[in-house]
């Protein structure tokens, strides 16, 4: 055998030996008409039961349509779900079931800052990129390298919220009050250098369990203080149904900032009381993509238009079901489509760098513009971020009058 034909043999040798690395890691589009295996975590269970079922509709949702329209580059999507029950350990054991048993190549979920931050070192091993609903600023590309978000940061969140306060309520003192959560811990903290950075005085600053019954205390000392407005922080609805109940209770009528109020409306009022927003002094944020001004015609805007096919999709439950979390893992599903059908790659930092570079070009199909950096996952930024008054009233398509209307 001559020199050349051995050299040949070899670099053919080396190179299927490469590509054969290069597919196990996903890092080459392996042919074929096996399925995509995309795996979901949600709080199927426990404290977050309600968001995660939301979740999970808006997952499948999308899958169901991908997968009617041919699939993600001719292969259908397999679904795998798993339950982190609001719990980082039990996140940690699904993740990795999902990871080494079922195979998966993709993930969406979770919703929890602290269960998606617990996740992160099993999908940086297994190199898999995912896209979660979770907002603390501890959700850094370093600690999370594969890891996007649809929720807006609570940086962002706090930007847009303190800005409001000192802009049109004219406050001149505040108060926190946030539960022990990843994202609570975080928001504490960037309220209060923002509110100094805007000469606001922050009067008190408490902390309460997730998913509590009683912060009587924590009110209590807050009051004492006679803020201009108490900025409220937590992960789940009903905290803050306990917490506005509570002030209600003990006669507190002072103005109430909160940043999961608007977007959880029916698990606060499940928490207080049917009228908690009837008397005018809580604000909320929300997305602009589900909200209105008055001469805005009904059903035209993109989540109006995607309220109707989820009434379709899930017309038992459509009424309880939190329609603009639905929307939210419903795009990032596509969002991880985008990035596999433009690389032809399932590999985490194959995805991750496309997105990076990319995600303005994808733009979310109900939540509108989308971007990503090198140095911030948050697809959604404090631009898309607009305030609500009444988020328990909505319109036929779904949407809730905003206060930035002119």
């Amino acid at each position: 055998m001559s020199r050349i034909t051995r050299s040949a043999i070899r670099h053919a040798a080396t190179g299927m030996l490469a590509l054969a690395a290069a597919i196990a890691a996903g890092g080459v589009w392996a042919q074929g008409t096996e399925p995509v295996r995309l795996g979901a975590i949600y709080s199927i269970t426990g404290a977050g039961a309600a968001t995660g079922y939301a979740s999970l509709t808006g997952t499948k949702m999308a899958v169901k349509e991908i997968n009617a329209a041919g699939g993600i580059l001719g292969r259908q999507i397999e679904l795998f779900v798993g339950d982190d029950a609001f719990d980082p350990t039990q996140a940690v054991a699904e993740v990795k079931r999902l990871v080494s048993k079922e195979k998966v190549q993709l993930l969406m979920g979770p919703t929890i800052s602290q269960v998606t931050l617990a996740i992160a070192p099993v999908l940086t091993q297994a190199r898999v990129a995912s896209v979660a609903l979770s907002g603390s600023t501890s959700l850094t590309p370093q600690v999370a390298p594969y890891t996007f978000s649809m929720w807006t940061s609570i940086e962002a969140q706090g930007e847009a919220m303190i800005d409001f306060a000192v802009k049109q309520l004219k406050v001149k003192t505040a108060a926190i009050i946030a539960d022990n959560g990843a994202q609570g811990k975080a928001g504490t903290a960037i309220f209060q250098r923002m509110l100094a950075a805007r000469g606001v005085k922050v009067t008190g600053v408490q902390e309460h369990e997730s998913r509590t019954s009683d912060v009587t205390a924590q009110v209590l000392a807050l009051k004492r203080g006679n803020p201009d407005i108490v900025f409220q922080i937590s992960t789940t609805g009903e905290d803050s149904g306990v917490v506005f109940r509570t002030m209600q209770d003990l006669g507190w009528n002072t103005k109430v900032m909160s940043m999961v109020a608007g977007v959880s409306a029916p698990l606060v009022i499940r928490a207080s009381t049917p009228d908690v927003f009837k008397q005018g002094d809580i604000y909320a944020t929300m997305l602009k993509a589900y909200t209105y001004c008055p001469k805005d015609p009904v059903g035209q805007t993109e989540f109006g238009k995607f309220v109707t096919r989820l009434k379709a999709f899930d017309p038992k439950n459509v009424d309880k079901l939190n329609a603009q979390v639905v929307s939210m893992t419903y795009d990032g599903v596509y969002v991880l489509k985008a990035a596999v059908e433009a690389t032809k790659s399932f590999d985490g930092a194959t995805l991750t760098s496309w997105i990076e570079k990319n995600a303005s070009s994808i733009r979310g199909r109900v939540n509108g513009s989308l971007s990503a950096t090198q140095l911030s996952h948050f697809l959604v930024g404090a631009d898309a971020i607009t305030m609500v008054k009444r988020p328990d009233i909505k319109r036929e398509d779904g949407l809730v009058e905003r206060l930035d209307c002119h």
